[in-house]
This record gives structure tokens, sequence and C-alpha cells, in this order.
């Protein structure tokens, strides 16, 4: 049982990492590209990182890991 959610755990962490690379390439674009329709992509995407952070954060919590 535990396998299975370190397994999930893993997972948030790699989604999670994915987003903050994509975060980071659109706010170096963003310096070009002042579009609305950027603006709301880029913070759309931290919103998401944010709760999938605020997720990680709980699932360890729930299994006792501190790290």
């Amino acid at each position: 049982m535990v396998k299975v959610k370190d397994k999930k755990i893993k997972k948030l962490q790699v989604h999670h990492t994915y987003l903050n690379k994509k975060v980071d390439q659109l706010t170096k674009d963003r310096k070009k590209d002042r579009s609305s329709e950027s603006k709301s992509v880029l913070m759309r995407l931290k919103k998401t990182k944010l709760a999938i952070k605020d997720a990680i954060v709980s699932a360890k919590t729930r299994l006792g890991l501190t790290n």
C-alpha cells in the first residue's frame, strides 16, 4: 500500500518538475510576447504547479514523510 502512494508522490513530483520548466520557459517568452493569452496560460500553469505542490506536501504528511 505504501509503494502505491510512493508512486503517486513520485508522479506528482515529476509533473511538478515538468510544470516548473514550462513556467520558466513561458516567463522568458513573456518578455517578448505580452498578450493577454500568454498571461492567462502562464497564470494557469502557475496555479496548477502550486496545487500539485500542495498535493505533494499533503501526501507526504499523510504518509509521515518529512522530506
